[in-house]
């Protein structure tokens, strides 16, 4: 249990980090981004409910669909490599 919280928490964790620190990204674009990453459209829908914009709908739309590509491709390559 404690390896699966730390799967899913590094990753955000360093993601955002990054994007604040390095990238200068601001908040709601880090929420819109996260929630992306995640394919969360409920995250998606707090972020817009608190921004009062589009720019977390805009971070959303620009990783989604790569996340869900590399989905796909992922299962597929497991697949290959272990079947």
């Amino acid at each position: 249990m404690g390896f699966g919280a730390l799967i899913t928490l590094l990753p955000l964790l360093l993601t955002g980090f990054v994007a604040r620190i390095s990238l200068k990204r601001n908040y709601f674009e880090i929420c819109g981004l996260l929630s992306g990453s995640m394919t969360d459209p409920p995250a998606l829908a707090f972020a817009n409910g608190i921004a009062q914009s589009e720019t977390p709908s805009v971070a959303y739309a620009t990783v989604y669909p790569l996340v869900m590509f590399l989905r796909i491709f992922m299962a597929q390559l497991l697949i290959l490599l272990f079947a």
